[in-house]
């Protein structure tokens, strides 16, 4: 995994150097996505890149999918610089060096009956949005992905979806099937058969009530 982060963090410093006076967040971003039992679990990758000499503090918002029911801070950041926000979103404020910062955010959205959603909210413009699969695990839908199939990514194979040209404000809906199911299904066909049975039982017993006689029901 340690070596999986290194060649994602070349691949973003590859695709996503800037001429700015200031330090700020780069504009692409990776989603590696891998998954889990009614679940989804996520490694949020992207730069801080601060081309001064000075250190400089930075705060703003972390485009996590807005389902998350957990997450953690992994390489970059102190537990204590990754806060959940005013509005229930989570937001890093941290001093960064002069230089480039790799980040990683820990993450995980949860899923029913094989399917799930992402919500993803641009407080920025992007020019990326890259979301990488192990093959054939499981897909993203959503409108305007370019995706790819069996992409060679450092000894991986992959399918990648990438949203592009991300516009600050916007709100882009995605959705996850073919998540591997616990037994949340089990549970739903077992209540339905049950159900079923009951009714049948019900049916049962109304139909094959024992029978009074015409003149039996006059004489009561």
């Amino acid at each position: 995994m340690v070596k999986l982060k290194f060649v994602f963090a070349t691949l973003l410093l590859a695709f996503s150097m800037q001429a700015a006076a200031a330090a700020q967040v780069s504009n692409k971003h990776i989603f590696v996505l891998y998954p889990g039992v009614d679940s989804v679990f996520g490694s949020y990758i992207f730069m801080v890149q601060n081309p001064g000499e000075q250190p400089e503090r930075l705060s703003f918002p972390v485009m996590l999918p807005t389902e998350t029911i957990d997450f953690q801070a992994q390489e970059g950041l102190a537990p204590n610089e990754l806060n959940l926000g005013a509005d229930g979103g989570l937001t890093i404020d941290k001093t960064f060096p002069p230089g480039d910062t790799l980040i990683t955010i820990g993450f995980k959205v949860p899923a029913n009956l094989g399917t799930g959603n992402m919500t993803i909210k641009a407080g920025e413009a992007f020019e990326s949005l890259g979301m990488f699969v192990f093959e054939g695990q499981f897909q993203i839908t959503g409108p305007n992905l370019d995706i790819r199939r069996n992409v060679d990514f450092s000894g991986r194979t992959y399918d990648t979806y990438t949203l592009m040209k991300g516009e600050a404000g916007q709100t882009y809906q995605l959705g996850l099937q073919g998540i591997p199911e616990g037994r949340g299904r089990l549970w739903i066909i077992g209540w339905v058969a049950g159900l079923a049975l009951l009714v049948i039982a019900v049916a049962l017993a109304w139909f094959s009530r024992p029978k009074i006689p015409q003149g039996a029901e006059d004489a009561i």
